[in-house]
């Protein structure tokens, strides 16, 4: 066992944040932060140290809670998955897979009424949330991790029974599978799910038209992905509010898609104009940030402005290795690649030319 103070100053330090951050995290005063950190104050109240491990993403036990009859709460459950989402849309993502992994860990081990509709739920939308960070967090390479945590989703929905929960499973599963260049697969899971998806749960249904709209740009098939991002379009036209809970479905994730795809066929003046549009809408965080600043490079590059391109894309790597952006650093890695094709073209190009003009070079 570990003292509290230990622990905060090390959860400190693995995630760098400061005194008032990390009390920010915990919803406690600054003041008692530094009081439990220089151990002026023992904490005793075991409900509350069951509280701090769950938003820490440590085991209770660490913190001295050695009873664990009663288990992880409801509450602490849902305080933990919407920390867990806000993490996410502040780019926090070390953070919110460690968090997410020992809530899922929890609800499966070491919960009241294992198996009841509540907790089956719970732990589909622990699930979820897993699922989603770790995409966010791994590289192509690694594509085997979030698509265990989607497929454990559409295990626990099949069991609730819950449609749109089960859409989202199999859309993101198919999302992987094109993620990995499997894209017929892809597009199965996505268009099942599709079927799957209740007509008046737009955000389910609008959800998976701009995965499905993603996979048919991938494929090359651009009059299937126009109608899709048309459908998810007027899909995200119905969804109101910017909460940060769940995947961002929404017009500005339509905005961002149009600038993406616009940015890989060269189309800069357009892809810019998506990008802008998206910047102006809810939500906002750092997460929405780095998802246009490397979408902004993409346009830039593909668009022939390479210098301002290059010099954003050095701000992008540095950022998203801060914050284990590591799926959207995979889109710096792709423009470095272009360039060097590029590079390559060039040369040879160039090396035609000097031998039309000036005959071969003998050695």
């Amino acid at each position: 066992m570990m003292s509290l103070a230990l622990i905060l100053k090390e959860h400190r330090e693995k995630y760098g944040l400061t005194q008032l951050q990390l009390a920010e995290t915990l919803h406690v005063d600054e003041r008692t932060l530094r009081r439990w950190e220089h151990q002026e104050t023992r904490l005793t109240d075991v409900r509350e140290l069951r509280r701090l491990a769950s938003v820490l993403g440590v085991a209770a036990e660490r913190l001295g809670v050695t009873d664990q009859a009663g288990g992880i709460s409801p509450e602490q459950a849902d305080e933990t998955l919407h920390h867990v989402w806000q993490l996410i849309a502040a780019a926090r993502f070390f953070e919110a897979r460690a968090v997410a992994e020992r809530l899922v860990a929890e609800l499966q081990t070491n919960a009241p009424c294992p198996g009841c509709q509540a907790h089956l739920y719970r732990l589909t939308q622990a699930h979820r949330v897993t699922a989603y960070v770790r995409s966010e967090n791994t590289r192509t390479s690694e594509v085997r991790y979030p698509l265990a945590s989607y497929r454990a989703m559409e295990q626990t929905a099949r069991l609730l029974d819950d449609p749109p929960l089960l859409a989202l499973a199999l859309a993101f599963e198919g999302e992987m599978y094109t993620r990995v260049g499997e894209v017929n697969t892809g597009n199965e899971y996505l268009e099942t799910a599709l079927g799957i998806a209740p007509d008046e749960d737009s955000p389910a249904k609008g959800a998976v038209a701009l995965l499905l709209a993603k996979g048919y740009f991938k494929a090359g098939q651009r009059g299937a992905y126009e109608r899709w991002m048309a459908e998810a379009e007027a899909r995200a036209e119905q969804v109101t509010g910017d909460s940060v809970i769940g995947e961002p479905f929404g017009l500005k994730a339509v905005y961002a898609e149009y600038g993406r795809s616009s940015a890989l066929l060269g189309n800069l003046h357009q892809a810019l104009e998506y990008i802008e549009r998206a910047q102006h809408l809810p939500p906002f965080g750092t997460y929405w940030d780095l998802v246009l600043k490397t979408t902004t490079v993409m346009a830039l590059i593909r668009g022939g402005e390479i210098q301002c391109g290059v010099a954003l894309a050095v701000e992008c790597i540095e950022l998203c290795r801060k914050h284990g952006a590591f799926r959207l650093l995979e889109r710096i890695y792709r423009m470095q690649q272009y360039l060097q094709c590029l590079t390559t073209s060039l040369e040879q190009s160039t090396a035609l030319l000097r031998e039309a003009l000036d005959g071969p070079i003998e050695y």
